[in-house]
């Protein structure tokens, strides 16, 4: 199965790592690049093509990865989908859709750090017959959360807790033929999934919460991984 991988941002929240001179999907972590963690990820998971999804200094990332990658868990073949402006990731998507040669495809962004079990999700979405799978995770406060009692006396105190809701989670699969409706410019977000979870074409893959994951989106993300991430196998 094909994965293409959206890492063509700014990372304009995270510029104070970058300082525009670095892709976001390149930013070292445990001592490997978050690109090179996605990649040993897939390769693990029996995925064999990548096609990456480049804007922002697209040059940068072919040269450091040509067209095949060598992992602890084998090869793994690169394509590139070159964004010559900012179309957003369903346009991305529908850009990249001509290197797709399987009947299924992974979607993902170039900022996820993983070790969730994708050939149980793979499994899922193929028996399913489904159009579209969507990876969940339970989220995170960004805050502590204050229980109080009679409006005036705090009863709990829970720092950063994770949270009775599902968020998107980064990494969705979707058959082939759907990725000719997506965008040429836009977010898939705003745009396809909608559309198609009002047609009931969509169904999730709740993550166990034994497994990490974390989207790198600012400085603070990359701090706190640096200090919880283990590797791709579960400690």
């Amino acid at each position: 199965m094909d994965t293409i991988i959206l890492c063509g941002g700014l990372g304009t929240r995270i510029r104070t790592i970058t300082k525009d001179s670095l892709p976001k999907a390149m930013i070292q972590l445990s001592g490997k690049t978050i690109l090179e963690w996605e990649l040993t990820w897939l390769r693990k998971n029996n995925i064999k093509h990548a096609i990456l999804a480049i804007r922002h200094l697209a040059a940068y990332i072919e040269e450091q990865f040509g067209k095949l990658y060598e992992t602890e868990y084998g090869e793994i073949e690169i394509s590139y989908s070159i964004e010559k402006e900012k179309l957003g990731s369903g346009g991305a998507v529908y850009l990249a859709n001509q290197f797709v040669s399987s009947k299924n495809v992974i979607i993902m962004n170039g900022d996820i750090i993983t070790n969730f079990d994708l050939l149980e999700m793979i499994n899922l979405h193929i028996n399913s017959e489904i159009k579209g799978t969507i990876a969940v995770v339970k989220m995170r406060s960004p805050y502590g959360i204050v229980e109080i009692e009679d409006m005036k006396k705090i009863s709990e105190f829970r720092e950063k807790p994770i949270l009775d809701h599902w968020i998107h989670a980064g990494v969705d699969i979707f058959a082939k033929d759907v990725l000719e409706s997506f965008p040429k410019k836009g977010q898939m977000e705003e745009t396809i999934f909608v559309e198609m979870a009002e047609k009931k074409d969509l169904i999730a893959y709740r993550v166990n919460p034994e497994f990490y994951w974390r989207s790198i989106d600012n400085p603070k993300d990359l701090q706190e991984a640096e200090k919880e991430w283990k590797g791709l196998d579960i400690q």
